[in-house]
């Protein structure tokens, strides 16, 4: 398989889905290529040795880089950071057309304008894309600050629709993240949770001699060490304020990393007069192991917003793997892990009495005892959490999504664009004058509206004629199909001419002319992981199925049909399903007015075989 990494951030810059992510799929058996932009992250300067170009092509450990200019920035400036989140989406996107055809896009988010290439690459050269969402737009950027202006909130989350949309498949690091996205529409079977490993190869965790941990302050102490940025959201007063409460006890916390507010919280510490909080600068992850090994717990926190309690910290794996006790000061899936893997305690956010009890309930453990948590956490990791099992399970994730794609794509969406445009100018004034007859016979609203599973499974409005009354039973409940459905409406199903409005749906984008039917919302559950292939593409007017059996088919067969015609999908497969639909339509064959009357629906049937083994 040939997988295109886009991602904003690659090495060397620091990241979690980088060179190591790259070589591990190598190792896996697929051929990798890296679409990101000139390494300027977290500093917001240019790293030495680059300068921004056109574009740089390299090769970094055996995988092949293409980097495409940005404007560099990363301070607290709104405008500036959307002016380098912006120019990667441009410069990607035209770059996405100069490489040579994948057969799968795998998407890293944030941010979030880093899909503009995957989709771009998708209408244009049929490539599907996994999109990997490491913390959920706008929510992050109301929840830090960085975004308060509404429309502007509103507006991202609208493109975030446009991208889920998109997608073949999302990937997620928490149970709390698929949940809130299927709360807004998105088909659970789209969705995996995959948690994030950490750069296993580049932190040495073996113990420094004695006489380093003298040097960094950390003989005779209780360490509690806070590794990572000092921002908004990580809401690091209260580590201040628990140190206060600690203050003439033996713990000592040791913060180490950078952000937006380390200088505020250095000055605050020194204006409190605090003995038992020390700062030490940022290191990059190849030096920050002999802290880690030095600690006696690893503390992470958050502020106490509810985005957070569905978000798992990214340093998270990296304190599990070290084999120390964790402190965690989050709520939700983050503590849920901790708990499972019993590595630590777990304690509110933003409660600083509650982080000096748990530290003083650390401190009274035996040091086997802490041994024995840490190990737990270690682990843990191993077992669920590394970098050969998240890859794994991503190299399936990718795998059925490219199941999808095709060249053809785009020259099919062509096809029904121009297709579709011109029969409606061309059945303009007829469909106009059957609405005004199906308005006489049956009521309104003249178009029958129901919403079904498109490509991907997302849901959308699919519209037809109306073809049944609305009468219904002394009970006020429609009455069956049957009853309702009128000569006049059998006459409008037995010639399709009430399909005529899906043509609607095609220019729309929501359907294709040629393709499996779009079946009830319900009976998505009841698809094997085979048929549910039928969903990879948009769903059809008519459909290989349609002319080879119609409702006559069995489910299994029709299904099974579907599932051929995705995997051998072609412009002329199409034009022969066409013009089989033009004489079945024409000869009136395999007509069935009311499909229920001679077949099971799907659900029915699948439940009754479960039942009856």
């Amino acid at each position: 398989m040939r997988i295109l990494l886009i991602t904003q951030w690659f090495d060397p810059e620091p990241t979690f889905k980088g060179l190591l992510f790259a070589r591990e799929l190598q190792r896996l058996g697929h051929e990798v290529e890296v679409l990101t932009g000139f390494p300027n992250y977290p500093g917001g300067q240019v790293y030495p040795g680059y300068r921004i170009r056109p574009w740089q092509r390299e090769v970094v450990d055996g995988v092949a880089v293409l980097r495409v200019p940005l404007y560099p920035s990363h301070d607290g400036s709104g405008v500036k950071r959307a002016a380098n989140y912006l120019s990667y989406a441009a410069s990607a996107s035209i770059g996405s057309l100069l490489l040579r055809r994948p057969d799968v896009a795998y998407v890293y988010h944030p941010p979030a304008t880093a899909a503009l290439p995957g989709m771009v690459l998708h209408a244009l050269k049929g490539v599907p894309f996994v999109y990997d969402i490491q913390d959920l737009w706008p929510d992050t950027l109301a929840a830090t600050g960085m975004m308060e202006n509404a429309a502007v909130l509103r507006g991202v989350g609208g493109f975030m629709d446009v991208v889920h949309r998109r997608a073949a498949r999302i990937a997620v690091l928490s149970p709390g993240f698929r949940e809130k996205l299927i709360e807004r529409g998105v088909p659970e079977h789209k969705v995996s949770v995959i948690p994030n490993w950490t750069n296993e190869d580049k932190t040495d965790l073996t113990p420094p001699p004695p006489e380093r941990a003298h040097e960094l302050g950390f003989a005779d102490k209780f360490n509690v060490v806070f590794a990572g940025n000092m921002g908004w959201a990580q809401a690091l007063d209260t580590v201040l304020d628990a140190a206060e409460k600690l203050r003439d006890e033996a713990a000592r916390f040791v913060m180490i990393g950078g952000g937006v507010e380390e200088e505020r919280l250095r000055e605050s510490t020194r204006e409190r007069g605090l003995t038992n909080v020390d700062f030490l600068p940022r290191r990059p992850p190849s030096e920050i192991g002999e802290i880690l090994a030095l600690a006696d717990a690893l503390l992470i926190h958050l502020k106490d917003d509810p985005l957070f309690a569905i978000t798992i910290p990214g340093k998270t794996q990296a304190n599990l793997r070290a084999g120390k006790p964790l402190l965690m000061g989050v709520r939700g899936d983050a503590a849920a892990l901790v708990q499972e893997a019993g590595a630590g305690l777990t304690f509110p956010p933003q409660d600083a009495a509650a982080l000096a009890a748990v530290v003083r309930e650390l401190m009274a453990l035996s040091p086997e005892d802490r041994r024995r948590m840490g190990e737990r956490g270690a682990r843990y990791y191993e077992e669920h959490l590394a970098l050969r099992v998240g890859a794994a399970r991503f190299a399936e994730l990718l795998a059925a999504a490219a199941r999808g794609g095709s060249a053809y794509n785009p020259v099919k969406r062509l096809v029904d664009v121009a297709v579709s445009a011109l029969a409606l100018a061309a059945l303009g004034l007829p469909m106009l004058a059957l609405a005004t007859l199906v308005r006489s016979r049956l009521g309104s609203p003249v178009i029958f509206q129901q919403v079904r599973p498109g490509r991907y499974g997302d849901a959308f409005r699919m519209y037809k004629f109306r073809t049944m009354t609305d009468e219904r039973g002394p009970d006020g409940e429609l009455l069956p199909d049957a009853r309702r459905l009128t000569p006049f409406g059998a006459w409008m199903r037995s010639t399709s001419l009430d399909e005529l409005p899906g043509l609607l749906n095609v220019l729309k984008g929501d359907m294709s002319l040629v393709g499996p039917r779009p079946l009830l919302m319900r009976y998505t559950p009841y698809f094997t992981a085979r048929e549910r292939q039928r969903l990879d593409v948009r769903p059809g007017i008519t459909g290989w199925a349609q002319v080879n059996g119609r409702n006559m088919a069995s489910w299994d067969d029709r299904l099974g049909m579907d599932v051929w015609y995705v995997q051998n999908m072609s412009l002329g497969l199409d034009q022969k399903i066409l013009w089989m639909t033009v004489q079945k339509v024409l000869g009136r064959s395999g007509v069935v007015v009311d499909a229920e009357s001679i077949m099971q629906n799907l659900d029915d049937e699948r439940r009754n075989k479960l039942a009856h083994g």
